[in-house]
């Protein structure tokens, strides 16, 4: 009962009327997925969390056109998944190089409000550079702890999408809405 339950999660279904549907109008990149379909395999998945960390997604599209080959549509929603998850992964590296220049400059803040006060004593200079340390500390904590988690969030998803499954079934009988 449980299996059962599990596979139906990994499950996303969409359909497709035409193979025109798939890919992007936008881009003379053959490879290229619709933006739509990919937002709307996004919000599926979303929804669909949470899996365990392992598992990966099956994208089954129903449709009744014959033309769709599915090693072309596979190709291309695993490149755009991956185009995108590397996205994010830069995102997130950049988080984590601007959290620690944040934390440097909050500590080399601190270090001046402390000399100030030992021995310049200006209350004007102290309170600039207790304010400094606040607002520097205070943004690395922000970006790594709070902002952080929605990105990891994003790539974990991102990178179940670039490795999904993909099945196509010829009916269109499936409860499901299209896409567009």
């Amino acid at each position: 009962m449980q299996d059962h339950l599990l596979t139906d999660k990994l499950y996303l279904h969409v359909k497709i009327k035409k193979s025109e549907d798939l890919l992007s109008e936008y881009t003379y990149d053959d490879d290229n997925i619709n933006p739509d379909l990919s937002e709307y395999l996004i919000e599926k998945a979303e929804h669909a969390l949470p899996l365990p960390a392992k598992e990966n997604f099956v994208i089954n599209i129903h449709t009744e056109d014959n033309n769709l080959r599915l090693s072309d549509i596979t190709r291309r929603i695993h490149r755009h998944f991956h185009d995108e998850y590397d996205v994010a992964k830069r995102k997130l590296r950049y988080n984590t190089r601007l959290t620690l220049a944040l934390s440097v400059l909050g500590l080399v803040a601190m270090l001046l409000y402390f000399f100030s006060e030992l021995y310049i004593g200006n209350f004007f200079v102290i309170k600039i550079f207790e304010v400094a340390t606040w607002v520097f500390v205070w943004g690395a904590v922000e970006i790594f702890i709070i902002d952080r988690h929605d990105i990891r969030h994003e790539c974990s998803l991102l990178r179940r999408l670039a490795y999904a499954k993909v099945v196509i079934t010829n009916d269109m009988n499936i409860n499901t809405p299209t896409y567009i």
